[in-house]
């Protein structure tokens, strides 16, 4: 079963990331570069014209309309510099879309699904207020991948964030916290409300061909609650029971 990324490959994606901003602004800065020669020459354009009208400009100097031309290629660079800064940026978006989810299950990963729960929490204190996080433990785990192998584990983490998934709304927010537990975050919804969610997600996980369980601890938000003790009353309420949703 995949382990979640060390600090070390977070460091890299961070430092390709940086790398490709960089490039960006780079490919941006030089196309505004192009832009200014550009101006300057069809300035420098408009100069010889008027010189030429007024008869104060050898007939061997260079023409206006080669200044124009030059023109028309810097302007034609600095579109393409700019058309390139902006697919770094789309790369980099998706990168970063796809480093932010847990490759095994298609939840959020640690860094980036905490980071969006701080956000949520923000956004509810700024609302009503109301907001349940669920504390997932999957059970019986470990053991499965020790009699049938970690693609059996691996099959059943999928199975069960599909199945939250599938009770919860589309935007709740779910994330991989460890190797076999998950956070739920539900914003304008009552504890009552979540607690009947996940005690359907037990039921139908009973009553699956292997009989596989999730132990879940329910927290509601309080007032100058931080994301990690929110995070903490639920684990605590988890570890009252192997089915506990206080």
């Amino acid at each position: 079963m995949p382990t979640p990324a060390t600090p070390h490959h977070g460091r890299l994606r961070d430092q390709s990331a940086t790398a490709r901003l960089l490039a960006a602004d780079e490919r941006d800065a030089i196309a505004s570069i192009r832009d200014l020669a550009a101006i300057t020459r069809d300035r420098a354009s408009e100069a010889r014209d008027l010189r030429r009208t007024l008869h104060l400009v050898d007939e061997g100097a260079p023409a206006a309309a080669d200044d124009r031309q030059d023109a028309a290629a810097d302007r034609e660079q600095a579109a393409f510099e700019r058309l390139h800064a902006l697919v770094d940026r789309e790369l980099l978006a998706d990168a970063l879309a796809v480093a932010a989810n847990d490759p095994l299950t298609g939840a959020r990963a640690r860094a980036a699904g905490l980071h969006e729960l701080d956000l949520l929490l923000d956004r509810s204190r700024r609302g009503a207020g109301l907001l349940v996080v669920a504390y997932v433990d999957v059970v019986g785990l470990k053991a499965l991948n020790d009699s049938k192998g970690h693609a059996a584990g691996d099959a059943l983490l999928r199975d069960v964030v599909t199945l939250i998934r599938g009770h919860l709304r589309s935007y709740d927010l779910t994330i991989r916290v460890g190797g076999d537990e998950f956070v739920c975050a539900m914003a304008d919804m009552s504890l009552v409300d979540a607690r009947l969610r996940f005690r359907r997600v037990c039921a139908e996980l009973a009553g699956a061909p292997h009989g596989y369980a999730i132990r879940t601890g329910l927290a509601q938000l309080t007032a100058h609650e931080n994301a990690t003790e929110l995070i903490a009353r639920a684990d605590v309420k988890l570890i009252d029971g192997p089915h506990a949703q206080h």
